[in-house]
C-alpha cells in the first residue's frame, strides 16, 4: 500500500512526478488561512462539518512530523470545509497533548468553528514548511477523505507552532474543488 509519507510528500516547489493542475496551484501555495480563501469562494454557503474529534495515537508519518515519539495520546480533529453542503476540502489536524494547555485548550472544543480563524486571528503562529503530495484512494489519507465523503486530488501539509507548541494540520483538496474552480461559478 503506498502512502503519502516520506517518499511521497515533497517541499512546496519541488517538482513531482504528477504535476499539480493549474487552477488549484494558488491554493497549495497559499500561506495564510485556506479558510478564508474558502468562504471568499463559498459565501454564505460555507460550513464546517466536522467528522471526528478525540483522542487518537495518529499515523506513524504525523507522529514523525510533529516529532513526537511513539507514546502519548494526539487529539485529532477531521472536518470537511463545504460549500453549499458540498465537501471541497477534508482536513486533519493532530495536535499533542502538550500543546493543549492553557489558552490553547480551547483547541479541544472548537466545534464547527475553522481551526483556520483560530489559528491566523488570536495567536502569534509561525508556519513551518509546506509539503505536498498526490493523493489517491491508494493511500490511507484518500481513503480517510474518501469515507469522509469527498474524492481525493491534492494535499498538503505543514507543523504550526503556537507559542512553541506544535500543530500539524492537513488539508485534502477534493476534486469537488477543482470542479468548483473550473467552471468559474461560486455557491453564491
Amino acid at each position: 500500500m503506498s502512502e503519502p509519507g516520506a517518499r511521497h510528500w515533497r517541499p512546496r516547489g519541488v517538482p513531482t512526478a504528477t504535476p499539480v493542475p493549474r487552477r488549484l496551484k494558488p491554493w497549495i501555495d497559499e500561506p495564510g488561512s485556506l479558510t478564508r480563501r474558502l468562504r471568499d469562494l463559498a459565501g454564505e454557503g460555507f460550513a464546517v462539518r466536522v467528522i471526528r474529534e478525540d483522542w487518537s495515537r495518529g499515523w506513524p508519518d504525523e507522529r514523525l512530523r510533529l516529532q513526537s515519539g511513539s507514546r502519548g495520546a494526539l487529539w485529532l480533529r477531521e472536518v470537511l470545509l463545504c460549500g453549499a453542503n458540498q465537501p471541497l476540502i477534508y482536513a486533519r489536524s493532530v495536535i499533542p497533548a502538550t500543546s493543549l494547555r492553557g489558552p490553547l485548550r480551547r483547541l479541544r472544543s472548537l466545534g464547527r468553528q475553522p481551526l483556520g480563524s483560530l489559528l491566523f486571528g488570536r495567536y502569534p503562529v509561525r508556519r513551518g514548511a509546506i509539503e505536498i503530495a498526490p493523493v489517491g484512494l491508494h493511500s490511507r489519507l484518500g481513503r480517510r477523505a474518501a469515507n469522509c465523503g469527498g474524492t481525493p486530488v491534492w494535499a498538503r501539509r505543514s507543523v504550526f507552532r503556537i507559542a512553541g507548541r506544535p500543530l500539524l494540520v492537513t488539508e485534502v483538496f477534493l476534486s469537488e474543488l477543482l470542479e468548483e474552480l473550473g467552471d468559474g461559478n461560486s455557491h453564491r
